[in-house]
């Protein structure tokens, strides 16, 4: 099995949105990571994640609005992931009434 050098991952939503974001950005939540790891069983074999082959990943529990969220919420992790505790770091925002969703897919994802 050859390796997969995309350097962009499809997150596609359960509700059929899709949204390409940076693969450095997706493997901030380590199941993404997981999915996306070319090295799971060796690189010789067949072991590995259909999503690492195809850097494509079927989140069906995961309506396209809330798969939005979280897209922007991996790149803000990716942004700010050095600066801390530090005053630069702005808020996260969201609608109050995404929360549970937002919790059920932050779960999901480990992040």
């Amino acid at each position: 099995m050859a390796g997969n050098t995309s350097t962009v991952v499809k997150l596609i939503s359960g509700d059929g949105f899709s949204f390409i974001i940076d693969k450095q950005v997706a493997e901030q939540s380590p199941t993404l990571k997981n999915m996306l790891d070319m090295s799971r069983g060796g690189v010789d074999s067949d072991i590995a994640f259909a999503e690492a082959l195809t850097n494509q990943i079927q989140l069906p529990e995961i309506r396209g609005r809330t798969l939005e969220k979280v897209c922007q919420y991996l790149f803000y992790k990716y942004r700010f992931v050095d600066e801390g505790a530090s005053d630069r770091v702005p808020e996260f925002d969201f609608e109050i009434e995404m929360s549970l969703e937002l919790l059920m897919a932050a779960d999901y994802l480990d992040c």
